[in-house]
């Protein structure tokens, strides 16, 4: 059996369960929801820093999905920070452990993604997960919500053929498993500390990357899947860029027309809040964005 373990328990977030489970539980109680939300949510973006950092956003499109209607399966459409995915990497089969217990793959709903094939782009590769922590760290946030939930973890490489990933992902869905709602896990601009600094230092550096963050979040709202990829080789402002588009292009298979920003925040703002003197100037942008 394929067991994925939970590497970042203790580092990203707590290792021990009752630890995790209070800062999840935290974290969803403070959300802020708007009170026209739609009902209908097919999916939508997460950050996937320590969720120290990150977290605040993550709960609010967390909430949100489980508002609008019980979470029992999820596709998860990951980051690629090593290099290891060609397309879309599938982890088909098995469970993924986190301090909270195991959450089990969906294998029926994997099996009926890699029958479609996506045109050849993805295959059933639990190998490619191992050491990636975008979709660890969104685990717990589901166990919460929905103790039963079941994923399946998608790897998406930052290729122009994202997209053609999750439109055939969403088709399925679609058809098939209308239920099911997909997840793209992405953080936005890396900016200043041991980055590159184009747009300066301290509140500069935090502007700056206000702005570039800004040309990605208008093209996930406007749901321009096919511009994602381009845009962030570009403006490197995203290191998930094939997450996003694949999650763009599913949701958009599956009925949705718009996406809505529900929090925006970054690292320098979020430890200058706590530290104002903090000399430290990294800025990394977190968005929280739903798809109805």
């Amino acid at each position: 059996m394929n067991i994925r373990l939970p590497r970042y328990a203790g580092s990203f977030y707590e290792s021990s369960a009752t630890s995790c489970r209070h800062h999840v539980e935290r974290l969803l109680e403070a959300a802020d929801l708007p009170k026209d939300l739609p009902r209908a949510l097919y999916g939508g973006i997460v950050p996937h820093a320590g969720w120290a950092f990150s977290g605040e956003a993550a709960a609010h499109t967390m909430a949100a999905l489980a508002k609008a209607g019980p979470l029992e399966t999820v596709v998860l459409f990951g980051t690629d920070h090593r290099g290891a995915a060609s397309g879309g990497e599938v982890f088909d089969s098995g469970l993924w452990r986190t301090p909270l217990g195991e959450v089990p793959v969906d294998e029926g709903v994997a099996a009926a993604i890699l029958s479609a094939g996506g045109g050849g782009l993805l295959r059933a590769n639990p190998r490619a997960h191992e050491g990636e922590h975008s979709l660890e760290v969104q685990l717990p946030f589901l166990q919460v919500l929905s103790p039963s939930v079941k994923v399946v973890p998608i790897t998406v490489a930052p290729d122009p053929a994202a997209a053609e990933i999750g439109r055939s992902v969403g088709e399925v869905l679609a058809r098939r498993f209308p239920g099911a709602r997909v997840v793209g896990s992405t953080d936005l601009t890396h900016h200043g500390g041991h980055f590159d600094a184009p747009g300066g230092h301290g509140p500069a550096g935090q502007k700056w990357t206000r702005a570039n963050d800004r040309r990605m979040i208008d093209l996930i709202v406007a749901m321009k899947a096919q511009a994602i990829v381009a845009e962030a080789a570009e403006n490197q402002n995203a290191c998930g860029a094939g997450a996003i588009a694949a999650t763009i292009a599913a949701c958009q298979a599956m009925g949705a027309v718009r996406g809505l920003l529900l929090r925006y925040t970054n690292s320098y703002e979020v430890v200058h809040a706590r530290y104002p003197d903090d000399p430290d100037d990294t800025t990394v942008g977190y968005a929280s964005i739903v798809f109805a």
